[in-house]
Order: C-alpha cells, then structure tokens, then sequence
C-alpha cells in the first residue's frame, strides 16, 4: 500500500513538472519534444514486450491472458454503450470516404513494438535489470510529457455533459469488472485493477506490472489494447449516431490516439467531450491504478 502512496504522489509530480515545464518553454521547443512522444510509447512497449516475456512465453498463461483480456474488455464496451445511449440521434454529415485500416495502425505499431520485445525476451532471456534499466524510466518520461501535453487542452465552458461522460465511464467500468467477476476465476479487486487504465495501455501495463505482478500487468496492458481496437470499430460503425457511448469507449485514448478519428465520425459538437473526458481519464488513471490496488 505504501508502494502505491509512493507512486501516486510521484506521478503526480511528474505531471505537474511537465504541466509548468510546457508553460515556461517557448512553442517551438514544446512541438519538438511533444513529437517524440510516439517513439516513448513504442520504446515503453518494447520494454514492455521484454518484461511481460515469461508470461506470454508461457503458453498456457497467455493463452488465458488474452482471452480474460477480450472478454473483459468486450464487457467493458457494451457497458459503457449501455451507460452512454442516448435514444436521440445525430444527423450524419460525416463523409464516409476514409480507409477503415487506418485507423488501426496505430494498434498494430503497438502490438509489433510489443511483440519484438517479447521476441527479444524468448530467443535471447535478456531482461532490462542486466543493464540497470528498469521500464519504469521510460514510463516517468511518458508521464512528464503528458503533463507538457495537457498545457495545450482548451475547454471553453465544463458543463454537466461534458463531465458525465467520464464519470460515466468509470462507473461503466467498475460494474463491467463486477459482472466479469461472477464468472472468472479473477475478483473484482484484480478486475477492477487491470481494467483501470481506461484504454491506456502503455500506462497500465508497466505501472500494473510493478505494482502487482508480470502477469497482472500483461492483462491489463491487453485489456487496455482490445478496448482501444473495440472503441475504433464503434467510432467507424456508430460514432455518428451515439458520439458519447463512441467517446466513453474510448477512454483515456479519446484525448490522443483516438481523437483524429472521433474528429472525422463524430459531429464537431462532441469533440469537446472527447477533450474533457479524455483529458480527465489521462489524469486521473495513474491515481485509479495505483489506489485499486491498495484494495487487493
């Protein structure tokens, strides 16, 4: 549990550090760093594919991993859909003529960074400790550009609506953990864990890793994935008809990796609660992680 105390208040540090860091330095510095964002993501990943070795090594525990992962995550889509709808539709303006892959790309950079990093893990045994570099590094300057990207949100008017959408995200989630839990092996205590990045994986599964175990961590960090992919083939199917359940979906990912496509399939109206809620899920996820596994 100290470990936990101990975590929240140097992520929130990070944050903090990288917050005023954004608002001292000039724009052009801040674009040049923010754009490296990308390549720390697929760094942490690789250190991740290298640290979650021994458990997707394994082929029954990976077995067992990915699918929990699906499951829960599928539940965690069709509750926050159901916590979401709106009987009252958009109007559909959108142009439809875009690729449906490209949005996926993003996704399967992910999975190939990660994967390489397994891979380096089965035919080598190489493991980050035997150079002194544990992927936590990585994950403290992912967090500390996060604060230096919030610098630049804008939200003109934080109204009732905007805010529930988070708020309704998480109460989605917490249930969803619930009713996976009545027929898993898992408790709703480690559920609720490894549910708790809201689609960040390259936050939740190091931070789960360290804090719990490899093998809590690898299913969090799926879970985190599989939502992301199910909240990009809702945005394509029905984020025009019910934005915020589209939004809701996508969790912390609405404020980045999703946002350009929730821009393209959702009325220009709801992209401020993509901003809102993906901005409030970003800073509040390393403090939900770290606080539900105080509850294990």
């Amino acid at each position: 549990m100290q470990e936990s105390f101990i975590s929240i208040a140097l992520i929130f540090i990070l944050l903090l550090s990288g917050y005023y860091t954004g608002k001292s330095v000039n724009d052009r510095l801040k674009s040049v760093i923010l754009s490296q964002i990308s390549n720390v993501v697929l760094l942490l990943l690789l250190c991740m594919g290298i640290d979650f070795g021994s458990v997707f090594t394994n082929k029954d525990i990976g077995y067992s991993i990915i699918q929990n992962a699906i499951i829960l995550s599928a539940t965690i889509t069709m509750a926050t859909f159901f916590f979401l709808y709106k009987k009252k539709k958009v109007a559909v303006v959108k142009n439809r003529e875009q690729s449906f892959l490209r949005p996926f790309k993003g996704c399967f950079r992910a999975f190939f960074a990660f994967s390489i990093g397994v891979g380096i893990f089965r035919f080598t045994g190489f493991q980050l400790e035997s150079i002194h570099f544990p992927s936590s590094i990585v994950l403290y300057v992912l967090i500390f550009l996060v604060g230096l990207d919030l610098v630049g949100v804008r939200v003109k008017k934080l109204t009732h609506d905007l805010v529930m959408v988070p708020v309704l995200t998480v109460l989605a989630t917490v249930s969803a953990a619930a009713v996976c839990s009545m027929f898993s092996h898992f408790s709703w205590r480690e559920l609720l864990v490894v549910s708790s990045g809201f689609g960040w994986f390259s936050l939740s599964g190091p931070m789960v890793n360290r804090l719990v175990s490899p093998e809590m961590g690898a299913m969090a960090f799926m879970t985190d994935f599989f939502r992301e992919m199910f909240s990009i083939i809702f945005l394509y199917f029905l984020g025009q008809t019910q934005p915020r359940g589209a939004i809701g979906i996508s969790g912390a990912a609405a404020l980045d990796s999703v946002l350009p496509f929730i821009k393209e399939n959702c009325e220009s109206t709801f992209i401020s609660h993509a901003i809102v809620s993906g901005f409030i899920l970003t800073v509040l996820v390393p403090f939900i992680i770290s606080f539900s596994v105080t509850l294990l």
